[in-house]
């Protein structure tokens, strides 16, 4: 891989859309996490949270260094469906692979990110999820459109119990990209219920109990307590969230300039799926760092339009260079 020390190694490198290039974010997503696979001391367990998923995630957390390995995996596959996502959208202006690159980036900025969590494996679904809700916008094959957007959104919620708020945003996202009607809005509700009934028939059969408790969470809700910040890790993270969501709100206006209108109406949904962080907050018990990974699919969309938009490929390289340090540094903090 290049070496970052050279002003327009990386950037440049991914900056074309190649297999190649592709194929090695995988290698990338390796070096930026590996303090945490290489120290056991600088791992954090990841937080289960949904329905689904639960047995699975507290499995991996007995595989040492191989669940850090494998969250590396589907960060890397992640990454490739927003790289294929927001090109096939015509989202990011140009054919690059900024946008994974700067999820990898974001995926690494606290050790609780890197491992197997309900809310890692929920972007999965999420991103699929996405892609039907982009394609609202086509007249073809509407019909399979809503019902699978909604099919996807609750499996998200099913994985991650705050994901549950993101049904009310699978319709004010579809009424953004097009003019809903009452049969549309049908189609999107019997897609999301689809997931609980199987899920409830599958439960029926395996327990022979025909009590259904798929809703339970969603009668979970209050406000949350603060968890503690016990180290710099979780300072240092939260600064850096919290200035990339200052930057990408005043720069709305350059995020969508120059675009067409299909795909403004997609960027905004983006922002839209930003403001639907804020009502999750009160399905969690406890506000952790680790929650602020919700905002990783959205930021790595903006975080690639204005690195884009850059001038000097050197001012660039360099703010790269200190998210990819940072990261890093704030692994290394918990070993301190």
């Amino acid at each position: 891989m290049p070496s970052s020390t050279n002003p327009e190694a990386v950037l440049e490198f991914f900056k074309k859309n190649h297999l190649f290039n592709s194929l090695l974010l995988f290698p990338y997503a390796l070096v930026i996490r590996s303090v945490v696979i290489l120290f056991p001391e600088s791992r954090l367990e990841g937080e289960i949270a949904g329905k689904w998923g639960g047995e699975f995630i507290q499995m991996t957390h007995n595989w040492g260094a191989g669940e850090f390995i494998f969250s590396t995996f589907l960060v890397f596959i992640q990454a490739a469906m927003i790289n294929r996502l927001f090109i096939r959208q015509s989202m990011i202006g140009e054919i690059n692979l900024f946008p994974g690159l700067c999820y990898i980036l974001l995926t690494a900025l606290h050790p609780s990110f890197i491992s197997i969590s309900s809310l890692l494996l929920a972007n999965m679904t999420l991103l699929i999820a996405l892609g039907y809700l982009f394609e609202v916008l086509k007249k073809d094959h509407q019909e399979e459109t809503r019902f699978m957007a909604g099919l996807w959104l609750a499996v998200s919620a099913l994985l991650y119990s705050p994901y549950f708020t993101l049904l009310l945003f699978g319709l004010v996202a579809m009424s953004m990209l097009k003019t809903l009607k009452v049969k549309d809005i049908f189609q999107f509700l019997t897609g999301y219920l689809s997931p609980f009934f199987i899920g409830w028939l599958v439960r029926m059969i395996m327990t022979k109990e025909p009590h259904f408790d798929g809703l339970k969470n969603l009668f979970d809700v209050g406000l949350p307590e603060f968890g503690k910040l016990y180290n710099m890790a979780d300072v240092v993270t939260i600064a850096v969230i919290a200035l990339l969501l200052l930057i990408n709100l005043l720069g709305y206006s350059q995020i969508i300039a120059r675009k067409n209108i299909h795909a403004q109406k997609k960027i905004d949904t983006m922002y839209l799926l930003i403001f639907f962080t804020v009502p999750m907050a009160f399905f969690i018990p406890v506000l952790t760092v680790q929650c602020l990974l919700v905002l990783a699919i959205p930021f790595s969309l903006f975080m690639a339009i204005l690195i884009r938009q850059i001038k000097h490929p050197a001012v660039a390289e360099s703010l790269h260079f200190i998210l990819f340090v940072t990261a890093i540094v704030s692994q290394f903090l918990l070993l301190v």
